[in-house]
C-alpha cells in the first residue's frame, strides 16, 4: 500500500512540475514575443523612457513654453500616415516659432541621454535660420547660450557647438534636403567641461562622422543653470519657415528613441 502510496504522489509531482515548465516556457515566449514585437514597433526599451514629446499627448503635456515672436503658430498635422505631428509656422516678417520642451523633465550634469526626432522642413534652400533645433541653457544669455544647435545656411543642414566663449564650431554639415522626412538621433554626455562632454548624432538611422574623424565629438554639453531642448524655426532669414516634426523622444539608450 505505501508503495502504491509513494507511487502516486510521485506521478502527482511530475505532471505538476510538467505543468510549472510549461506554464514557465509559455510565459518566456510569451515575453519574447512581446519583446520581439516592441522591437519593431521600435518601442523596445521604453521602460527607460525619460520623455514623450508626441503631440498626440497635448501641448500642455509637452511644453514647457510656447516661444512665438510675431504671427508665428505652434498647431498639429496629420502625416501621410495619420500620425499627429507638431506644425512650427514662422511666417515672413516673424522671427520665431518655437516649443520649448520637455515637460515634467529636466536633463542635469552627469546625465547620458538620447534625443530622437523626424521632421520635415518646408522653406527655401537657401533660406538661413539661425536654429530648427537647440540645447538652449537657461537662464538665457549666459556663457554658451545655446551650446548644440540644428540650422540651415547656404544650403546646408548644420550642427553647430557653441564653446563658454560663445565662439561656434561646425562639427557636422550635409546638403539640406526640403519637404521629406528626416530622422535625427543625439546622444550627449552632459558636461560641463568640454574634456568630459560630448555628442554622437544618428541621420537616417546611420550612425555619422564629425569634422574631428570620428564618430563622437568633445564638447561642453551643459551652460547656465540647466539646459532644455527646443524645436521649430528660430531667426535667420525673413521668409517663411515651416517645421513639421514627429516622434520626439528622450531617453537613456538609443533603443528608447530610434527613429
Amino acid at each position: 500500500m505505501k508503495r502504491i502510496t509513494t507511487c502516486l504522489l510521485g506521478i502527482a509531482c511530475a505532471i505538476a512540475l510538467s505543468q510549472c515548465k510549461k506554464e514557465s516556457t509559455t510565459e518566456l515566449r510569451k515575453a519574447t514575443d512581446e519583446q520581439s514585437i516592441a522591437s519593431a514597433n521600435g518601442t523596445l526599451g521604453a521602460l527607460s523612457l525619460l520623455f514623450d514629446g508626441d503631440a498626440s499627448l497635448g501641448s500642455a503635456n509637452v511644453w514647457k513654453d510656447i516661444n512665438i515672436e510675431g504671427a508665428g503658430t505652434v498647431t498639429t498635422i496629420n502625416d501621410e500616415t495619420g500620425t499627429l505631428c507638431w506644425k512650427f509656422l514662422k511666417p515672413s516678417g516673424s522671427h520665431r516659432t518655437e516649443g520649448h520642451g520637455a515637460k515634467n523633465y529636466q536633463a542635469a550634469a552627469g546625465d547620458e541621454i538620447y534625443i530622437g526626432w523626424t521632421s520635415k522642413l518646408y522653406m527655401p534652400l537657401t533660406l538661413k535660420t539661425d536654429a530648427v533645433f537647440q540645447w538652449k541653457s537657461y537662464p538665457t544669455g549666459t556663457a554658451a547660450n545655446h551650446p548644440i544647435m540644428l540650422r540651415t545656411r547656404s544650403g546646408n543642414l548644420e550642427l553647430q557647438y557653441f564653446d563658454s566663449s560663445h565662439v561656434a564650431y561646425v562639427p557636422w554639415s550635409i546638403p539640406l534636403s526640403t519637404s521629406t522626412w528626416q530622422q535625427f538621433v543625439l546622444r550627449m554626455n552632459l558636461s560641463y567641461s568640454a574634456a568630459t562632454g560630448y555628442i554622437e548624432l544618428w541621420y537616417n538611422g546611420v550612425k555619422q562622422t564629425f569634422s574631428n574623424g570620428s564618430q563622437r565629438y568633445y564638447c561642453r554639453t551643459m551652460d547656465a543653470d540647466y539646459c532644455d531642448p527646443k524645436w521649430g524655426v528660430y531667426g535667420g532669414d525673413d521668409a517663411q519657415a515651416t517645421h513639421i516634426v514627429k516622434g520626439i523622444r528622450i531617453g537613456t539608450s538609443y533603443a528608447d528613441v530610434a527613429q
